[in-house]
């Protein structure tokens, strides 16, 4: 065989080699798109259920909301109505007029409740520090479950929807632990670091794990959970849950300050 015919060979052989080097790469970066493809169809499906999880418990939200002002108020105003129709027959019956005094300040308790569920006053005058540890105080009013509230230090006024997450993921978890965790004990504590707001609750009953809580969200149902991400989301905040020796269980919530600065300057 002379030298020709071995260039030609050598050459070919490299052209084939290269070629097949060519069809390894392409089909390396297919399958890279494909699995690519695959992982943002499953990210915007997760991202749908967790939409339609937000949708859906503004909706129970309002839906509740209706049903109290229809059950409670309604009713409660359509008997001050009986009562003043019989007054009107009948001036001089004061026990009348004293019982639709009553009843009208009851209506405006109803009414002042559902307005605190959708806006807490406490916390839109006076605060995180206030509203917490008001929350505290109404969890044990209830004399099944005890709760304390810890302030590190100082909480400062910070951007209104940074406050109103940070109180409402309280709110929910809090719920969360009187509904699933059989706790009897739990303790709210708060700081501010330079990493940013922090928000520690820790309870003695049934605790999950972070993974536990990834498998969660993404569960049919879980709406308060569902709420929370959502929280969480728009306001930069990331939430750990932890377990602390054999019987206490911590959930831990960090809003960055850059965020919260950064928030401070648009508004």
């Amino acid at each position: 065989m002379d030298l020709t015919s071995l260039i030609i060979m050598g050459i070919a052989a490299m052209l084939v080699l290269a070629m097949g080097i060519i069809l390894f790469v392409l089909m390396y970066q297919r399958r890279i798109i494909t699995h690519q493809l695959e992982i943002k169809k499953i990210n915007e499906q997760k991202q749908l259920e967790l939409i339609q999880a937000s949708i859906q418990g503004e909706e129970e939200e309002r839906m509740r909301i209706a049903s109290e002002l229809h059950d409670d108020v309604g009713a409660t105003l359509s008997s001050v109505r009986l009562f003043l129709s019989a007054a009107a027959q009948d001036p001089s019956d004061t026990d009348i007029i004293h019982q639709s005094k009553e009843l009208l300040d009851d209506s405006i308790g109803k009414i002042r409740n559902i307005s605190h569920k959708l806006q807490p006053s406490t916390l839109y005058h006076l605060g995180l520090q206030t509203a917490f540890q008001a929350l505290a105080d109404m969890i044990n009013r209830s004399g099944s479950v005890s709760m304390e509230y810890i302030p590190h230090n100082a909480l400062p006024r910070l951007h209104e929807s940074i406050e109103l997450s940070a109180y409402r993921i309280v709110q929910e978890l809090v719920n969360n632990t009187l509904k699933h965790a059989a706790a009897k004990a739990m303790v709210l504590k708060t700081a501010m670091t330079t990493e940013g707001l922090i928000l520690s609750l820790s309870h003695n009953g049934y605790g999950i794990t972070q993974e536990m809580y990834q498998q969660f969200i993404y569960k049919k149902g879980a709406i308060g959970l569902k709420n929370i991400v959502n929280r969480l989301k728009s306001v930069n905040a990331t939430i750990g849950f932890f377990q602390d020796g054999e019987k206490w269980y911590r959930i831990e919530v960090v809003f960055p300050v850059v965020y919260a600065e950064h928030l401070a300057e648009k508004s």
